[in-house]
C-alpha cells in the first residue's frame, strides 16, 4: 500500500545538438588558423623587411597575432562542447569535433608562441634604426 515503485532509469544519449556545434566550432577554427598560418607565412617574411610598406604590415601581422590568441578560447569552447556531447565514450560528430578542437588548439598555442617570440627590431621605416656600426654606401 505504501510501497513505492521504482523509477525507470532510461539513459538518454548526449546532446547530439552539442555535437553538431562542437563539429561546426571545431571545423571553422581550424579553417580560421591554417588560414591565418597561410597569411603569416606569406606576409611576414618578404613584407616586413619594405620599409614602404612596413607599417600596414606590421598592422596586419598584430592582427594575425591577435587572431591566433582568440583561437585558444575558440577551441576550448569546441572541445567542453565535444566532451559534453560524448566524446569519450562513443564516436561520432563529437568525437570528430573535439579532436578539430585539439589540432586547432595546437595551431593556435604555436602561432602565439611565434608571434610572442618574434622580433621586431626592424620593423618601421629605415629612419628609426639607431646602429652603431658602419653602413655602406646610401
Amino acid at each position: 500500500m505504501g510501497e513505492l515503485e521504482p523509477e525507470e532509469t532510461t539513459t538518454t544519449r548526449p546532446g547530439r545538438g552539442l555535437a553538431i556545434a562542437s563539429l561546426a566550432v571545431g571545423a571553422s577554427g581550424l579553417t580560421l588558423a591554417v588560414a591565418t598560418w597561410a597569411a603569416w607565412l606569406v606576409v611576414r617574411p618578404g613584407i616586413v623587411s619594405a620599409w614602404v610598406l612596413s607599417w600596414v604590415t606590421q598592422a596586419f601581422v598584430l592582427v594575425l597575432g591577435a587572431l591566433w590568441f582568440a583561437l585558444l578560447p575558440i577551441s576550448v569552447l569546441a572541445l567542453v562542447f565535444g566532451v559534453c556531447a560524448g566524446a569519450r565514450t562513443q564516436p561520432g560528430f563529437a568525437r570528430i569535433g573535439a579532436t578539430l578542437a585539439v589540432v586547432t588548439a595546437l595551431l593556435a598555442l604555436s602561432g602565439a608562441a611565434v608571434f610572442a617570440t618574434t622580433s621586431w627590431r626592424h620593423v618601421g621605416p629605415p629612419v628609426a634604426y639607431f646602429g652603431t656600426g658602419t653602413s655602406g654606401p646610401r
